[in-house]
Parts: C-alpha cells; structure tokens; sequence
C-alpha cells in the first residue's frame, strides 16, 4: 500500500469533516467579532462616550430660528424708549445695557413658550414677551441667569418655593426657564382672569396697578416695547 503523504493525510481530513470544520469555524469568527467589537467600546475615552449622547432640550425654551409669529422686517425696529437699565431703573450692574441683537435673540427664544401660555391661559403672549424682556434684561440680569426668574417675581406669602435675595430684594428661584413663565401665567390667572380677552394696553395697565411693576412708568413701558417690536403679532 502507497504510504499518504502529509498533504495528502490533510485534504482527506477536511473532505471527511467539512461541514463540521465549516461549524467550528463560523462560531469562532462570531466570538471573535463580539469580543473586538467589546474592545473597540472599552478603548472609547469618557469624552467620546460623553458626545455621543445628545443633550436633552429644555421644553420650548431653547433658541430657534424666528418663527412667523413675530415680525420679519429684516433689521428688528427699535422701540422708543432705551432697553434696560430703562431710565432710571436700578442699577448698571443689575440691569445689565442690552442691545438690539440681545433683545431680537431673547424674543426668538421665547415665542414659542409665551404662544403655548397664551392658548392655555388666555393672556396675550405679547405681554409674556414684553414683561419678561423688561424684567429679565433679555435674559441677562442675575435674577434670570442666577435664578431663572424673568418676572422678577418675588417671594411673598403666595410663593412656598425656594428664593434667592438680589439687591436687597427676595425673588423666587425657578428650577428652569419654563417653570418662571409658568408660574407669571398661574399669577396672572388668579389675580387678572377679568381681562381674558382684553388687549396688550389693558394687560400693561392692570399690572401696573396692582403693584406688579418695579417702576412708576411699567405700564408705558411694556406697551412701548410691545409696539417698538411688534409683539402684538404674536398674539394672533
């Protein structure tokens, strides 16, 4: 009998056992490809796993492109008085000088949330925009970036929430931009539900009564800004 050689011994082998060497063989290349693609995952820095997961937004309080709810006039017009410091309101530091692009930006955030406010509380978003724009410096005052207050809504007997003392006054510190706009319409509701249906002017004038404003002019000031921007756009 011919004696096989080596190479022959080895062709026989895999012609006998091909399908399980076929077997074998894809379960070791399954095993090898979860155990690189367990490698490559634990190779990733904290960095990379971190930019990997996208920040959740904050609802309807994040920067958007203006919508159509306010005016598209290509340089925003400026109101006739001067943004804050407003005349004689307070101080520089606490009523930080904004300009033009400060305010446009500020109102292209809020839209949105004063539009929501406006269909579910029936108070016009034009007065959301305008109260919150003048009380909060277009966002930049320490009450809004500290606190996240843009009402400048104090603490008082109303209030069992958290508060924060800023010149010599306590305001009420919100956990999110969302949740101050939403407390200014639970207030506005209780002590103003005679005026659903009423306009910018009479909102203006009945905060201005009841004692709301930090200033003896908030009423003509609101309702400049409401008309310096057109902001009664977004109430229709």
């Amino acid at each position: 009998m011919k004696k096989e050689s080596p190479a022959q011994i080895v062709f026989r082998f895999v012609k006998d056992n091909w399908f399980k060497l076929s077997i074998t063989a894809l379960m070791l290349f399954a095993w090898l490809r979860k155990d690189l693609n367990f490698q490559v995952k634990m190779d990733e820095s904290p960095y990379q796993l971190e930019k990997s997961v996208s920040k959740p937004k904050e609802k309807y309080t994040d920067a958007n492109p203006l919508s159509a709810a306010l005016p598209q006039t290509g340089r925003m017009e400026a109101p006739s008085i001067s943004l804050p410091g407003f005349g004689s309101m307070g101080s520089t530091d606490e009523y930080p000088s904004i300009g033009e692009a400060e305010a446009h930006a500020y109102l292209a955030r809020f839209v949105k949330v004063a539009k929501e406010e406006q269909k579910r509380f029936g108070i016009p978003a034009s007065i959301i925009l305008a109260v919150s724009l003048r009380q909060s410096a277009a966002g930049q005052r320490d009450i809004a970036t500290d606190v996240n207050n843009y009402f400048a809504m104090p603490c008082n007997a109303e209030w069992n929430g958290a508060c924060r003392e800023f010149q010599g006054h306590t305001y009420r510190k919100y956990s999110s931009a969302w949740a101050s706009f939403r407390d200014f319409s639970l207030y506005a509701k209780e002590h103003f539900a005679r005026l659903k249906g009423a306009d910018y002017e009479a909102w203006a004038l009945a905060l201005e009564n009841e004692g709301f404003a930090e200033t003896d002019h908030f009423a003509k000031e609101i309702i400049e800004l409401v008309q310096g921007y057109r902001l009664d756009a977004a109430d229709r």
